[in-house]
């Protein structure tokens, strides 16, 4: 665009309807034509943010890991947030295809922009949209994802079948791994029939009683464990050390934690690594450390690891970390913690009170 298109595709935009022509000209002196190549990264999450942006020409992408958060169009602007708290990015911005862009920095946002009110209330107006159409599309996958667990809710009917082999076919009564498949069903309905309690903002109280961490990592190790092609299927052992006596806790939680972190050590373990959980008891809390000698978490990266949706995999979703730390930190009012060192290992340390 020359002066005079550009003076006039500015004047268009909400955040300049009360500038002058020499205001408008003015601050375009101040700021930067950028131009960005298709597939150029602007800027990433958590990098400091010191410009704005406005949208000249080409379609911008807003997003979060795997997760598209926003498309922004030619007139449209962006980064505005960063500046306004002072923190940094809170996503990461590419362009869609071959775009321009107006830089504006720090100073120039700060006079001509933060001190005028009508700036300030179009900026509001812009936020409050893209609030209300992120609500609007977090309601309409919220939606789906119940209508999804309702129906593997259902699908799961046929597995009632191994309750009636069980009972019926010679020989099976107490065999552990039709057990071992009843009781995975079970969980699963649990987990269900929370997670559609939850979208009717139901309160749940998970069930806490008197239990073996003992046995239930036996049975974590005779099935799960053994069969899971990440685990048992590479040749990686998990071996348990020490004991603890019966205290509450509740099962079906601690098995989801117990499992994520050892697939976790077990991705980041060679094939036919080894894996060690440490049972010990300090002063009145029961403590479980999950140990790989693996490839270690980078020190970059050792900060994000229990923020939602951070993950290095790239097939993950980064929630099995924050599903654990909510389990021990919400249901049993513990702790979960880390130590890693690159190259050598992750060592992650879960303390539970007994007086839970």
């Amino acid at each position: 665009m020359n002066q005079t298109e550009l003076l006039q595709f500015l004047s268009t935009i909400d955040l300049f309807h009360f500038f002058s022509k020499e205001e408008l000209a003015a601050f375009l002196e101040k700021a930067t034509e950028i131009q960005v190549a298709k597939g150029g990264v602007l800027f990433r999450e958590g990098e400091p943010g010191q410009e704005m942006y406005i949208v000249l020409r080409g379609m911008i992408k807003v997003f979060r890991g795997s997760r598209v958060i926003d498309i922004v169009k030619p007139g449209e602007y962006f980064g505005e947030m960063a500046i306004i708290e002072n923190q940094p990015r809170s996503a990461s911005v590419a362009a869609l295809e071959d775009a321009v862009l107006l830089q504006v920095p720090l100073a120039v946002f700060h006079e001509y922009f933060s001190r005028q009110p009508k700036s300030l209330v179009s900026m509001m107006r812009t936020l409050s949209q893209r609030v209300r159409r992120d609500l609007e599309i977090l309601g309409q996958e919220y939606e789906q994802i119940n209508i999804m667990v309702h129906d593997m809710k259902n699908l799961l009917t046929p597995f009632h079948l191994l309750e009636v082999m069980e009972r019926s076919v010679p020989g099976l009564a107490g065999n552990r791994y039709l057990a071992c498949m009843v009781k995975a069903r079970g969980d699963l309905l649990v987990l269900m029939e929370n997670a559609l309690a939850q979208a009717k903002r139901l309160q749940i109280e998970t069930p806490i009683h008197s239990d073996s961490l003992d046995q239930l990592l036996v049975d974590l190790q005779e099935s799960s464990w053994t069969v899971h092609p990440e685990i048992g299927g590479r040749g990686v052992r998990v071996e348990v050390t020490g004991s603890l006596s019966e205290f509450p806790f509740s099962s079906l939680g601690l098995c989801r934690v117990l499992s994520n972190l050892v697939l976790n050590a077990a991705q980041a373990s060679e094939a036919e690594g080894r894996i060690i959980i440490a049972l010990s008891r300090e002063g009145d809390a029961a403590v479980v450390k999950v140990i790989d000698q693996g490839h270690g978490i980078p020190d970059e990266m050792q900060k994000k690891i229990f923020q939602p949706h951070f993950t290095t995999k790239a097939a993950g979703n980064g929630i099995g970390l924050i599903s654990c730390k909510q389990i021990i930190e919400e249901t049993h009012h513990g702790s979960l913690s880390f130590e890693s060192t690159p190259g050598q290992g992750t060592t992650f340390t879960i303390r539970i009170p007994f007086s839970v």
